[in-house]
């Protein structure tokens, strides 16, 4: 196995800071979130495997199980394992590999299955939650939590001001959502492993943020907090924003991609049909990358 993959000190970096996030979430809704983890990074891993087996030389970058975890965490628990299956192929083939391969994409591969899941397979992604659970062993012994909710994402109960916890249970992480976007302090805590370690740059995280809390007040005049600990945008930030292939790689550059998302995740959000907007947010972002560079790049050498 060692042999066809890539060693990428980088990538399991990021591997490591995710892997407190992943014992929360079995810990919160049972084994079950394992199992749609290893389908998901089974599957982006045969995928690749598949495209460049015939190429010499060529090996499955260490970056697929990365693709495969994120991807598997922004899902919901209930999600089955086919349509996780799907996604993680999605996400490396069409998120990737049609672009050469790992280094050469545009777009940030998880967040393409992600949303790919989100648009084809919405009642999968929106209508089904597990209620956490928050005593020990919790989900440490069980298959999966049998309490079933069904309602509105959180996001579009924090939305329409209908929140069913407090916010130090969501900042915690005992909420229902997604399965490894509910604890906002592991997440953080990885953010400074990833700053401090030199794998994730802060400028991104940091614009990101600050860009959505201020177009948070200008569009809802509410308080921004909630609507940070409530789904997918915390997660996001840290983990997607940073990628180091998608991401601009100056740092003008970065805060201009990072004050573009917040602020694309408020505008969708506010006056669209999809209340999770960072991932759209952040493929347009994706999108506006090379351009964005061009610019700035232009202004710079007419500076002199």
């Amino acid at each position: 196995m060692k042999q066809i993959i890539q060693k990428q000190v980088m990538m399991n970096k990021v591997l490591y800071a995710l892997s407190p996030v992943i014992l929360f979430s079995i810990f919160l809704f049972g084994w079950r979130v394992a199992a749609v983890l290893a389908v998901s990074n089974l599957t982006a891993f045969i995928t690749e495997f598949l495209f460049i087996k015939n190429k010499p030389g060529k090996k499955v970058s260490m970056a697929v199980f990365v693709t495969g975890t994120l991807l598997g965490l922004t899902l919901p628990p209930t999600i089955p394992l086919w349509i996780a299956a799907v996604g993680s192929a999605v996400a490396v083939l069409f998120g990737k590999m049609v672009f050469g391969g790992f280094g050469m994409n545009i777009f940030n591969p998880a967040i393409v299955g992600r949303t790919f899941i989100y648009v084809s397979f919405p009642n999968q992604m929106t209508v089904n939650w597990l209620r956490p659970l928050a005593k020990f062993p919790g989900g440490f012994v069980k298959w999966m939590q049998p309490d079933l909710l069904t309602s509105a994402t959180p996001i579009s109960m924090a939305d329409a001001g209908t929140k069913s916890v407090s916010d130090l249970n969501a900042f915690a992480g005992f909420i229902s959502g997604s399965i490894g976007e509910t604890s906002a302090i592991l997440i953080i805590l990885a953010a400074v492993y990833l700053v401090f370690t030199k794998t994730a740059k802060w400028q991104s995280m940091v614009s990101t943020l600050l860009s959505f809390i201020v177009f948070t007040l200008l569009f809802y005049r509410e308080n921004p907090i909630p609507f940070i600990i409530y789904g997918g945008l915390l997660f996001g930030t840290v983990f997607m924003t940073t990628d180091p292939v998608s991401m601009p790689k100056e740092k003008t550059t970065v805060w201009i991609y990072g004050i573009l998302i917040g602020f694309l995740t408020v505008f969708i959000r506010k006056y669209s049909l999809f209340r999770e907007g960072f991932m759209f947010a952040l493929l347009l972002a994706n999108s506006f990358t090379p351009i964005i560079e061009y610019a700035v790049n232009k202004m710079k050498k007419k500076r002199g």
